[in-house]
């Protein structure tokens, strides 16, 4: 009941689901358009599917929400406390400002974090009851999730090692061959897991580099701190200057660089040939190693903008989406302007500078978790804690390094997993799931 509640309620905040250009893009792939690997598969293709029965985002918006929910509800029937602090956990996993601002989109982040909430649910479920179709469920999720996004690799193993580490069989196993058996079980999963996600993009129609929208947007950065164009002359036009760079760069996002300059910079996907994929990685280098420092001060400007606060004067899409973007030939999709959906916006609008919509709490909630856990570790359900905060940490991990822009939603999965860490963490005294499990 309280995932129908739930639904229903997010439904009538934000059906039918926000639209980006990322999204519409997406959408017009489903409907025909050539197909990219720019972005995960798995959105494309469950858009395809859906829009044979119901045109536009709404079909999505609802399977978001819905695995989200039941996800939540599954991993509070675990928690050893009693039915109003179950319910009290949902809400506040659901509700929390970072995830509550984020499920109005229908995003691959927002799909992907959705996705996996469902499978820790799942995975929790088929712990306590066994029953085989919660393990399925748990592993065509994770699947399913491989598709949607390139890096979700980091946030799948530890799961995937959670459910090793319960299976019936590890148990068995004399515990001096244990730890070698499981990791050996983990390498093969996690080996199935990537392929699946690298078929996926090779299913795209275009296939491009993706490495160089970070790496242009780096080298732009390092140029104007070393007051030298370093950008490979196979990257831009030859009347790029500094002062086109300096006037087009921000530190929040590398889309300015291509859009701001009037052309002069060329496309990341679009570089002429593999000469000049080749020329740019060496220039990369050459500048990392030749300019440390600068290129550090990007990294690290990178990383606050990420993880902290949002300043007020940078672009609140930076944070939400409040449109029904149009993309080609797509049909239009009327958006929703209820008194309530105001009232969401409003929300979201007045904290979107604050610490209330930043990573760094729920970063902070994981460590201070994942502390606990570990000294109850012989608890299930701090067990639970361990992977789920670990795949939320690992899947942040890569995100200074590759991150081509500071948007919130990259860190959905990470935030949520925080807060469904940390419920398992702090409510991991069930003896009987303590038995059942220290044989491990």
């Amino acid at each position: 009941m309280t995932a129908v509640a739930g639904i229903a309620f997010c439904a009538a905040c934000y059906y039918p689901g926000a639209m980006s250009l990322d999204s519409a893009v997406i959408w017009s792939q489903a409907r025909g358009a050539p197909s990219t690997n720019i972005y995960g598969a798995g959105l494309r293709w469950l858009w395809w599917l859906t829009d044979k029965l119901w045109t536009g985002p709404g079909p999505l918006f609802l399977i978001q929400l819905a695995l989200l929910w039941s996800g939540l509800v599954l991993v509070a029937r675990a928690l050893d406390c009693g039915l109003v602090a179950r319910i009290a956990f949902v809400l506040a996993a659901a509700l929390a400002p970072v995830v509550f601002v984020l499920i109005a989109h229908v995003w691959t982040d927002v799909m992907l974090l959705a996705t996996l909430a469902f499978a820790v649910g799942a995975l929790l479920r088929w712990r306590d009851a066994r029953g085989a179709g919660w393990l399925g469920a748990s592993w065509l999720a994770l699947a399913f999730a491989m598709t949607l996004r390139h890096n979700v690799l980091p946030a799948a193993l530890p799961l995937a090692a959670w459910c090793v580490w319960l299976h019936p069989r590890a148990i068995a196993i004399a515990p001096a061959r244990r730890h070698g058996v499981i990791f050996g079980a983990v390498l093969v999963l996690g080996l199935g897991l990537q392929a699946i996600g690298m078929l996926s993009a090779q299913a795209a129609q275009r296939r491009y580099t993706l490495w160089p929208a970070t790496t242009m947007w780096d080298l732009a950065a390092i140029s104007l701190d070393a007051n030298r164009m370093l950008l490979p002359p196979a990257t831009h036009k030859p009347e790029l200057s500094l002062d086109d760079l300096r006037g087009a760069f921000q530190p929040y996002s590398n889309v300015s660089i291509f859009t701001a300059t009037r052309g002069r910079v060329m496309g990341p996907f679009f570089l002429p040939g593999e000469a000049a994929v080749t020329e740019l990685r060496e220039a990369s280098l050459a500048a990392i190693t030749g300019y440390p420092a600068a290129y550090v001060a990007q990294r690290w400007r990178l990383i606050r903008a990420l993880f902290g606060s949002k300043p007020r004067d940078w672009p609140h899409e930076l944070v939400y989406v409040d449109d029904e973007l149009q993309f080609r030939d797509n049909p239009p999709v009327a958006p929703n302007r209820s008194a309530l959906h105001a009232i969401c916006i409003h929300f979201a609008e007045a904290l979107r500078d604050t610490s209330a919509l930043a990573s760094w709490p729920y970063l902070a909630l994981s460590l201070f978790a994942l502390v606990f856990a570990w000294r109850h570790r012989a608890r299930a359900n701090a067990q639970a804690a361990l992977a789920v905060l670990a795949s939320g940490l690992a899947y942040a991990a890569p995100l200074p390094l590759i991150a081509p822009s500071a948007e919130l939603r990259y860190l959905g999965w990470t935030c949520l997993a925080a807060v469904v860490g940390a419920a398992l963490a702090l409510t991991s005294g069930l003896q009987t799931r303590t038995e059942a499990t220290t044989s491990n």
